[in-house]
């Protein structure tokens, strides 16, 4: 990879998770102040059940990217096969 290729892919990944942290005490929030005090036990359950459905599966997502951003970078140039 080029020099200005891994900047990017950097500060890409630093917006990234930067933006899902954002996303996700966002969503706390929510359930907190909008949902929990206009609703029932059950539907407080499912909603925290969802929030952390979506936190456990957008990290493993940002994971999965930084994985493969990191094994293109150790890669360098290298021609496949």
């Amino acid at each position: 990879m080029k020099k200005w290729q891994k900047i990017l892919g950097c500060v890409v990944f630093s917006g990234m998770a930067i933006y899902e942290i954002l996303i996700w005490i966002n969503a706390y929030v929510d359930l907190k102040y909008i949902i929990e005090p206009n609703s029932t036990n059950f539907l407080i359950e499912c909603v925290e059940l969802r929030f952390d459905a979506f936190s456990i599966s957008m990290w493993v997502n940002y994971l999965l990217a930084l994985i493969l951003f990191i094994c293109l970078w150790k890669k360098g140039g290298k021609k496949c096969g």
